[in-house]
C-alpha cells in the first residue's frame, strides 16, 4: 500500500495513486529502444508544453540545481549579472551568481511587489551579461510582466534572459520564443 504524505511546500506535487502505480510498474531501462523513444516523445510534448522550438533538456535534480546550472554554464567569473529580486527565490539567484563569482547588481522590491520596468531600464548596462528572474515568486505571490521584462533585455543583443518558471509554467502565460527567452526553467 503506498503512503500518502502531505507537504505543504512548494512541491513536490501529490501524484494521483493510478498516476504512482503506472510509474512503478514501468522498468524499461534508460538504454534501451523503448526508453529512447518514450523520452523522444515526452521531449516533443515538453517543447510543445512549454512554446518553443528549440532543446529542452531534462536534468535529474531540482529546481535550484537547474537554477544553479544555468548561471554556471552561461556566465563566468567576472560576467556582471542583473538579479531581479522579489522574495526568496529571487535571493537565490543573488547566492548562486555570487558563488560563481559573478559581478550581481541585485534589483529589489519589497516582497509581494514587482519591478518597475524604469528600474530595469536603469539597472541594464551593456556589459550585462545576463538577466535573472522569477516568472512568479511563489513565496510572495508576486508574478512578474515577463514580456515587458523580455522586452527590455532583448534590445541589448549580447545579455541573456533567464527565468525561473518553476512554479509559474503552466500557471502563467509565456511565450518562450516569442518574447525571446533565452532559457527558461521549470520543475
Amino acid at each position: 500500500m503506498l503512503r500518502k504524505n502531505r507537504l505543504f511546500t512548494p512541491g513536490p506535487t501529490p501524484l494521483l495513486p493510478a498516476a504512482q502505480f503506472a510509474m512503478a510498474s514501468f522498468t524499461a531501462h534508460h538504454r534501451t529502444t523503448d526508453f529512447r523513444a518514450l523520452f523522444q516523445r515526452v521531449l516533443a510534448d515538453m517543447k510543445q508544453f512549454i512554446g518553443t522550438r528549440n532543446d529542452v533538456l531534462v536534468l535529474a535534480c531540482s529546481g535550484t540545481g537547474v537554477m544553479e546550472a544555468s548561471v554556471s554554464n552561461l556566465t563566468s567569473p567576472g560576467d556582471k549579472v542583473l538579479v531581479l529580486s522579489a522574495g526568496k527565490f529571487g535571493e537565490r539567484w543573488t547566492g548562486l551568481a555570487k558563488a560563481f563569482g559573478c559581478n550581481v547588481d541585485v534589483l529589489s522590491v519589497t516582497y509581494g511587489k514587482t519591478f518597475s520596468l524604469d528600474d530595469i531600464q536603469a539597472h541594464l548596462s551593456p556589459e550585462v551579461r545576463a538577466v535573472f528572474v522569477q516568472a512568479t515568486e511563489s513565496s510572495t505571490g508576486a508574478r512578474h510582466d515577463v514580456e515587458s521584462i523580455a522586452q527590455i533585455v532583448r534590445s541589448r543583443e549580447d545579455t541573456l534572459l533567464v527565468v525561473d518558471a518553476i512554479t509559474g509554467l503552466g500557471t502563467t502565460h509565456l511565450d518562450v520564443d516569442g518574447w525571446g527567452i533565452d532559457v527558461i526553467i521549470g520543475g
